[in-house]
């Protein structure tokens, strides 16, 4: 299971990084065409600016598996042997729910958008941009219950673990 999860982290950072290379390459592109040619293109802003929205939804499956999310973790360092671990079931399985639940919004919104396109580019659907956050949560959501039993990926790593 964790192989798997590892598997379905490492995809979704690919995409993550090219979508990074992406808004650099568009933003080089802005400046160069604005300032050195001067001959801006209409399009390059638009495109960075998704790009760099679903880079950073495509970077939480990663981020999650290598401990690197906002967690809150004095409450849970205090807490007993006994009581850590299905307390972090039980958080995990609350986050499952709640991601689910917005990958599901996020595909009605795709859906529902299907039809409208790009300002600076007509030729591509709005909705691209909300199935990538639609297939990034749920795969987000899928690798929190691969990881059900495995505290560190909920614990931060700086924290020491007894468990």
């Amino acid at each position: 299971m964790r192989r798997l999860a590892n598997g379905i982290g490492t995809a979704w950072l690919a995409v993550s990084v090219g979508l990074i290379v992406v808004t650099i390459v568009t933003v080089l592109c802005q400046v160069a065409f604005r300032y050195v040619l001067a001959f801006p293109l209409a399009w390059t802003e638009e495109v960075s600016r998704l790009a760099l929205v679903c880079a950073v939804y495509a970077g939480l499956p990663p981020a999650y598996l290598r401990g690197e999310h906002i967690v809150v973790d004095f409450f849970v360092g205090l807490l007993p042997k006994v009581i850590f671990v299905p307390y972090v079931i039980l958080m995990k399985l609350i986050c499952a729910v709640v991601i689910a639940y917005l990958a599901l919004g996020a595909g009605l919104q795709a859906e529902a958008t299907r039809h409208m396109t790009l300002i600076a580019i007509p030729s591509v659907s709005i909705a691209v941009v909300y199935a990538l956050q639609a297939a990034s949560l749920a795969s987000f959501a899928v690798i929190i219950l691969l990881t059900l039993g495995a505290p560190e990926t909920y614990v931060s790593h700086e924290q020491e673990m007894d468990v």
